[in-house]
């Protein structure tokens, strides 16, 4: 094996490390570039060729293949063909090419250091594997000031032309702020990868900065896009100018590149804000997004990213595309998000898509489109009109697909919303909010596990999805942040679930008092929710329930609401509700939910304890339904239309004077006494007998005598008969309780309701 050492640094092969072997090339590229000027590298297994200055490049003498080329003077080709011999190097030690195309066989291009290498240069044929090119070789200043855009164009053009990567090893600015003009087209195969921290630094506004239209297999990793712009946010995007001028670009590459002839037609339409995002994918498959940041330069809510990505339902390519026939289209497939942070984002994620999963996804500052003052919130322009949708960090939708395209195969695992909101207090109303998660629409096969959200507007909306498992959820929120009239859930459901499991998920609302439930009812079939756990501070609502799913087959266990107060006024308020189609026809829905902190029910057992619209009279099916009120110690249980609540209540009694003392707690009208113990905590005076009776002159018809000292005495009573009326409970003895004695009793009320 020959062995060449150079003294000075070479951006090749191996740097010489104690006990290092050769390592790939994509490795050794990457050294080359982090090579400091005092290292030493050693060349393996190529001969190293000094390219004279008189070199001919047409007559390329026998023996040069398996070589590296040491390129050390400025060479003209004069726009001729150079076919290079097999296995060549091209090492830019100083010189560089110009004008002309150079064709590989299986050859590898490095430089020592980062300058222009080639000028008007078009590169063919074949190279290496793990080949990078670096847009400075193609004469990009990369100082993150000097627009570099169109340098990076022609890099990304090269290495489509012979599969090669592209490196961005330093800041790097790509001026793409022009209506319909800028927009940056990959192609198949694109890699772009960034190496030390380099920023991709982009202004797009009115434009996608990237397109990804009916293209695969594109890489995209370690690198940050950092967004350097402001938006009006009283503009009026929906103009038609604007909209064909975006158009007419995108119409212009589908027809170029892709062979799709319009006819009186243009290109499928999402809306006008679809355009103002960082990439459009269009069709599009095979895409990676590997240790990616999108981050906004500025710091108030008017130069935040307006879309990061729009999953977006276009026409096939090699087709004809009329305006009285619906072409053939296609959406975005086999999306992966790995490692992804968001920040300084408006809509994070949006559109329709097959085959999407995202691992590791952090998302920090967000906010509703609005200007710096606060003004045009949500892009309101009176009327009614709001021009920017409510964006969340993914949503998830048809969107309005022509074909029968709706999301599926969703995988979202590992994502943390830290929801720092910037900007304006104020809220839409109405019009919508900024939601983390937002899947509508007909979606299919999804898992989102481990997702936590601390949106101040809440963690999600749901709905029609079959086949979805939504576990490990978190969400604290805000409901007051809210218009009174349009108060919104955490979560909510606008949709049906079908064979759908929600397991593991803690809701919170922040607020001081709060006007709404955090958590929606549900509607569909087949749907489980297992460890759902709601908490508030002070609930003081009018709303009627939400652990309920409208429909059949539904299980919700091992759930509960947690109430620090509960202050409404409003009687017969519920927890478990079903609406009335469920009432009369829903068939073997089990619920088993526990409250805490429900309001006290000893003044009115009836009106304030938990109500539950569960099933009526007219329903035939099997239901079972119970809600267990820790707070006031009762279980209340439907079987059917049955209902039957277990009130165990207790008092302890310090015994004064007298022969009789009547309790605080009673017995209610309608409830029957199931047991009775009486527990003596302190002796009684001596030489009296105590018993307990519903009055003074029924001195012992629940107990003939309680414990004397210190003792439990316990009796069934397994009352069968409603009475009607409240009755009392008394302490009666045959003698002076002598201020003498403490007890504490335990009685279990039973009542039954039958629904019609």
């Amino acid at each position: 094996m020959n062995r060449f050492m150079l003294s000075t640094v070479f951006l090749t092969v191996c740097i010489l490390f104690s006990g290092t072997s050769c390592q790939n090339s994509s490795d050794l590229f990457v050294q080359s570039i982090l090579a400091s000027e005092d290292e030493e590298i050693i060349i393996e297994e190529k001969e190293t060729l000094v390219i004279s200055e008189d070199f001919d490049w047409n007559n390329i003498p026998d023996g040069f293949s398996d070589a590296i080329w040491d390129i050390q003077f400025d060479f003209d080709l004069k726009g001729e063909t150079i076919i290079l011999p097999e296995n060549v190097t091209l090492y830019f030690s100083g010189g560089s090419l110009r004008n002309g195309v150079i064709t590989g066989d299986e050859s590898e291009v490095i430089s020592k250091t980062k300058y222009q290498v080639f000028n008007t240069i078009s590169l063919s044929g074949t190279f290496i594997e793990e080949q990078y090119l670096v847009p400075y070789w193609f004469g990009a200043v990369m100082d993150g000031i000097t627009d570099d855009r169109d340098v990076f164009v022609e890099t990304l053009a090269q290495a489509h032309a012979v599969t090669a990567k592209i490196m961005v090893d330093q800041n790097i600015f790509l001026d793409v702020e022009e209506l319909g003009k800028k927009s940056i087209f990959i192609e198949d195969n694109t890699w772009i990868e960034g190496k030390n921290g380099a920023n991709i630094i982009i202004n797009s506004l009115y434009s996608p900065a990237f397109y990804m239209a009916l293209v695969k297999d594109i890489t995209i990793k370690n690198v940050t896009f950092l967004y350097d712009n402001s938006y009006d946010a009283g503009y009026d995007w929906s103009l038609t100018t604007d909209n064909h001028t975006n158009q007419q670009q995108l119409e212009n590459y589908l027809s170029e590149k892709r062979e799709i002839i319009f006819n009186s037609t243009n290109p499928i339409f999402k809306g006008t804000t679809s355009f103002h995002t960082i990439f459009s994918l269009e069709g599009s498959e095979n895409i990676l997004y590997d240790n990616v940041i999108f981050k906004a330069k500025g710091t108030t809510a008017n130069t935040f990213m307006q879309f990061v990505f729009k999953f977006k339902e276009q026409y096939n390519a090699n087709q004809t595309i009329n305006s009285e026939a619906i072409g053939l289209t296609s959406i975005p497939s086999n999306i992966t998000f790995n490692n992804i942070t968001f920040d300084g984002t408006l809509m994070g994620v949006q559109g329709n898509v097959n085959g999407f999963v995202v691992n590791n996804l952090k998302s920090y500052r967000y906010s509703d489109m609005q200007n710096i003052d606060g003004s045009n919130l949500g892009a309101f322009v009176g009327n009614d009109t709001y021009r920017f949708p409510p964006p969340h960090l993914f949503y998830l939708n048809t969107d309005s697909a022509i074909n029968d395209h709706f999301p599926q195969n969703i995988e979202l695992k590992n994502i943390i919303d830290y929801g720092e909101y910037v900007g304006t207090v104020n809220t839409r109303g109405a019009s919508g909010y900024c939601n983390s998660l937002k899947m509508v629409g007909k979606v299919e096969n999804v898992l989102v596990d481990n997702y936590s959200s601390y949106r101040r507007d809440g963690l999600g909306d749901l709905g029609d999805i079959t086949n979805g498992e939504f576990k490990n959820l978190y969400g604290e929120y805000t409901s007051d942040i809210f218009n009174s009239e349009w108060k919104f859930n955490c979560l909510r459901f606008v949709g049906p679930l079908t064979s759908t499991v929600l397991e593991n998920i803690t809701l919170k609302d922040n607020s001081d008092i709060s006007g709404i439930y955090p958590l929606d009812f549900g509607t569909g079939d087949y749907v489980t929710w297992d460890n759902i756990q709601v908490s508030v501070k002070e609930l003081n609502t009018n709303h009627g329930g939400f652990f309920g799913i409208f429909g059949s087959n539904n299980t919700i266990i091992n759930s509960s609401l947690s109430i620090e107060e509960h202050t409404s006024e409003q009687l017969y308020m519920g927890l478990i509700y079903h609406d009335e189609e469920t009432l009369k026809n829903g068939s073997n829905n089990h619920y088993e939910i526990t409250v805490n902190g429900w309001r006290n029910i000893d003044e009115d057992v009836y009106g304030q304890s938990c109500r539950m619209l569960f099933a009526n009279s007219s329903n035939t099916h099997v239901n079972y339904a119970k809600v267990t009120d820790v707070s006031n110690n009762m279980i209340i249980e439907q079987v059917n239309n049955i209902q039957k609540d277990i009130w165990t209540r207790t008092e302890i009694v310090d015994l004064g004077y007298g022969t009789s003392q009547k309790l605080d707690i009673n017995i209610p009208s309608g409830f029957m006494v199931q047991n009775i113990s009486a527990n003596t905590l302190e002796g009684l005076a001596s030489g009296i007998e105590v018993s307990i009776g519903t009055s003074t002159s029924l001195v012992d018809n629940l107990m003939d005598a309680v414990s004397k000292t210190q003792g439990v005495v316990s009796k069934t009573i397994a009352e069968i008969t409603e009475v009607i009326g409240n009755r009392y409970i008394y302490l009666n003895a045959d003698g002076d309780f002598n201020n003498t004695g403490k007890v504490e009793i335990t009685v279990e009320l039973t009542a039954d309701y039958q629904y019609d």
